[in-house]
């Protein structure tokens, strides 16, 4: 099996992944199922540090209608902020 990137992990489903080492574990490719794993670990801690730092979607909300009566841009340059702080793994 090839190696994958964080770009391709991150696009598959938690079924693709699963699948995709269980095959590695039976094929004794331990270097890919380790390399995933480790891939798929970092993913998860930046997916879940911004789902902490997002507002709620309440608030959310709230500041994409404030953003259209004011004609402002609050609600997406606080997403891009905390995106840019927190960026996914790249090869």
């Amino acid at each position: 099996m090839t190696i994958l990137t964080y770009a391709q992990i991150y696009t598959k489903t938690d079924s693709e992944i699963n699948e995709i080492q269980h095959n590695n574990l039976m094929n004794a490719d331990f270097d890919d199922l380790q390399n995933m794993s480790a891939k798929t670990t970092a993913i998860y801690n930046v997916k879940e540090t911004r789902k902490n730092l997002y507002p709620s979607i309440q608030e959310q909300l709230d500041m994409q209608y404030w953003d259209i009566v004011n004609e402002t841009t609050i609600w997406k340059d606080k997403i891009a902020e905390i995106k840019l702080a927190n960026p996914l793994p790249q090869d």
